[in-house]
């Protein structure tokens, strides 16, 4: 049995933080290992850590260092984890105590970082800025094999400290029974995404218009949107908005949902799919490389971002029933053998237990 650290802040002066939640989520990995999980930041890089939150957000100041360091119960810790890369770098290795460490990151794919920032930068400064700084760690992790392998042409030597591994989902559970409308009954489509602009939600309902008010009231066609951003059809299709739903809600519309729809026109991965998929939906998005990693064959992955391309998608799922359930079980069969919780913790273990090797 290890005793794993996870190196991040008690607390946070944040509504929302991704990284935040992700980084806590991984105290859960003990419900499925022999391995006890520490928190092990000392109070002074938690404090240090949210004033310069306040300095850099809130008062525009200069940005302070953060005081990097272990509490009493992080040097009981075998292994250390953080996720992302660490702030001022050099003075958190240096405060670890020379203990083995797992560090995630990534290095988003080519399309994305277009869409980010007009144009493809420099990806060999990346890459070696990267590796400058997450060098000292004993090993480099990515969620995708596709990133690891980005990063890995331009940084090649690094193949052997370097790992990939799914995002570890607690909350997700084998145990979803799609249900899901006969041939007869209406189709319900669904798109859940809070920045709903970015991730395709003007496209998608162009795409509706398209198809036209009489074809998807032929066909019994529902579109479920659960987005702060609002949709705005100029044809009279059935259509149903919400701003925000509690997580066990929307779990429910994707129970009862035929297919899910993600199209973004920026997106680093696409943590909505993996449930969507485990639901049984049959899945039209992107293809972009981490896309394609995720849905693989059980899915639509579409080249262009069109309304024109989106509406034959969807013609062709709302048109042929038996491709579209065969689709959602390969989605549900394909997220059941690669994303479930324990499945992933046990590639978390194995990690931790190689580092102490």
């Amino acid at each position: 049995m290890a005793k794993v650290g996870i190196y991040y802040p008690e607390w946070i002066l944040a509504r929302h933080n991704t990284d935040y939640k992700i980084a806590k989520s991984f105290f859960r990995l003990q419900d499925y290992s022999e391995n006890e999980m520490l928190s092990v930041a000392s109070n002074a890089y938690t404090w240090s850590f949210n004033l310069r939150r306040i300095a850099n957000q809130v008062i525009g100041l200069k940005t302070p260092l953060v005081k990097h360091g272990l509490s009493k119960k992080g040097m009981e810790a075998d292994v250390i984890y953080h996720y992302s890369s660490p702030v001022y770098p050099n003075l958190f290795f240096k405060a670890l105590a020379d203990k083995p460490v797992l560090v995630t990151t990534g290095f988003m794919t080519d399309r994305y970082m277009i869409e980010k920032f007009g144009s493809l930068p420099d990806r060999q400064k990346e890459a070696d800025l990267l590796a400058s700084k997450l060098e000292p760690a004993s090993m480099i992790h990515f969620h995708t094999e596709n990133g690891r392998q980005r990063f890995l042409r331009y940084r090649p030597e690094f193949k052997e400290k370097t790992i990939s591994i799914p995002f570890f989902l607690p909350d997700l559970s084998g145990d979803i029974e799609p249900v899901k409308g006969l041939k007869s009954e209406t189709i319900h489509i669904l798109f859940v995404g809070n920045e709903g602009n970015r991730k395709g939600l003007k496209e998608l309902i162009a795409a509706f218009d398209l198809l036209g008010a009489t074809y998807l009231n032929e066909k019994k066609v529902e579109l479920t949107v659960v987005s702060k951003d609002k949709p705005e059809p100029k044809t009279n299709f059935d259509i149903t908005w919400h701003v925000k739903l509690p997580h066990a809600d929307v779990m429910q519309l994707m129970r009862k949902a035929s297919i899910f729809t993600l199209i973004p026109k920026r997106e680093s991965y696409g943590l909505v799919l993996v449930e969507a998929m485990l639901s049984g939906c049959a899945i039209i998005s992107d293809n972009d490389e981490t896309r394609e990693e995720i849905i693989g064959n059980a899915g639509v992955l579409l080249s262009s971002n069109t309304p024109e391309s989106i509406s034959i998608a969807l013609k062709q799922l709302i048109e042929d029933a038996p491709h579209r359930t065969l689709l959602g079980e390969k989605a549900r069969q394909s997220a059941r053998d690669r994303f479930l919780p324990g499945i992933v913790a046990n590639q978390y273990a194995t990690c931790f237990e190689g580092l102490l090797i």
